[in-house]
């Protein structure tokens, strides 16, 4: 049942690449894909400071030549591994690792775009999505399910290298539910 989940979400962020491509010309730019890594700090209430690492490939459709409205627009995965240390009730104190993988919707604002920077030089976005979140505190494995908003800004120093900032909610429902919060920095590649 959650593998079919997944493929069903997975077909459905790629629905508009595979739209896009079947109704263009062959000679048009279709839009741009990333891959990027980051690395960071994870805050929760019952927890000290943890680090967090992770890598994320996306597609964005602002290249020129895209109907206006497209280039608003994006969709990403996400993989991140954290530290994990959370009072869970009669638990106590658990720690150990947590590693998410995320879907995730983009919607973004190019600005000060121009010939060498088509993409735009600054890069206000927003995404959100849902994410699956394994937990392993030592010998005790579990799944669990999360929702993930990021907000957080590319600034290209080169046409196809950005950097960023970032900030990072991830709420997991396990047992009575933990709320995460990241401070990110990230570097991509847009090719």
């Amino acid at each position: 049942m959650f593998k079919r989940f997944l493929v069903v979400l997975v077909c459905i962020l790629l629905i508009p690449t595979i739209a896009a491509s079947a109704t263009q010309e062959g000679t048009r730019n279709f839009g741009e894909f990333w891959i990027g890594g980051h690395g960071g700090g994870l805050f929760a209430a019952d927890s000290d400071a943890k680090p967090t690492v992770g890598g994320i490939i996306g597609y964005n459709f602002c290249m020129p030549y895209r109907p206006a409205w497209q280039r608003y627009f994006g969709v990403a995965v996400d993989f991140s591994w954290n530290q994990f240390s959370h009072t869970i009730g009669d638990l106590g104190k658990v720690k150990g690792d947590q590693f998410a993988l995320t879907f995730l919707g983009r919607v973004q604002l190019p600005l000060m775009g121009d010939e060498r920077f088509s993409r735009g030089r600054l890069v206000p976005f927003l995404m959100a999505g849902p994410a699956v979140v394994w937990t392993n505190n030592y010998g005790n494995e579990r799944s669990d399910v999360g929702v993930v908003a990021e907000l957080g800004m590319e600034i290209f120093m080169v046409p196809r290298l950005s950097i960023g900032p970032s900030f990072r909610y991830r709420h997991v429902w396990i047992t009575e539910g933990q709320n995460q919060y990241m401070v990110l920095g990230r570097l991509a590649y847009h090719f």
